[in-house]
Formats: C-alpha cells, structure tokens, sequence
C-alpha cells in the first residue's frame, strides 16, 4: 500500500521543480499516523471530491495511469482497521494521511 503512494508521487512529479517526498510518522496517545507527502502536479480537490479511492478513477492523463492503485490502497487500508484522507492542490502537491489503532 505505501509503495502506490511513493510511486504516485514520484509518477506525477512536477516538471517545474526537484521532486520532493516526504514520509512522516507519528503516535499520540490514540493513535498511529503516516503522513505522505510531495510537491508534484496534485489535483484538484473540488473536481475528485469522494471519486479519489474509487475503482477506475483516473486524474491525469499518465500513460501508466490505470485507475486501481489508489483504491487499493484504500481497500487494504481500511481492512487493516485504518483510515486515510487526502488534500491537495494543482502545482502545489499531496498529502496523504493514514491513521491506525493500536491493537
């Protein structure tokens, strides 16, 4: 599942800058949380809205794009207990936000 993310953002890197991804995780008392983020081409959040984790959803017109990686991702994610949001903007770049309970 973190392989999708990494390779995602290294996917839709922007032409205009150093691709940058970063990787933070951290625990409070409740919780487990791993934070992906980049600075590549993003997407616009108005237009994916709730689309971003269905099957077949495709936002950029890549050649590799084939609509699947990030719901599986959602799917084995959410089958671990967890959870994961998504922000981002055009030119700007991605979060990805995933949480876990302790077990």
């Amino acid at each position: 599942m973190f392989q999708n993310l990494i390779t995602n953002s290294i996917r839709y890197k922007s032409p205009e800058r150093t691709p940058r991804v970063q990787i933070k995780t951290f625990k409070n008392q409740q919780d487990i949380h791993l934070v992906f983020s980049d600075n590549g081409i993003g997407f616009n959040m108005e237009l994916v809205k709730d689309k971003i984790f269905r099957l077949h959803q495709k936002f950029h017109h890549h050649p590799e794009s084939r609509g699947i990686g990030l719901y599986l991702t959602h799917a084995q994610i959410t089958s671990l207990g967890g959870s994961i949001s998504v922000k981002s903007q055009v030119d700007v770049g991605t979060v990805f936000s995933i949480v876990f309970k302790p077990r």
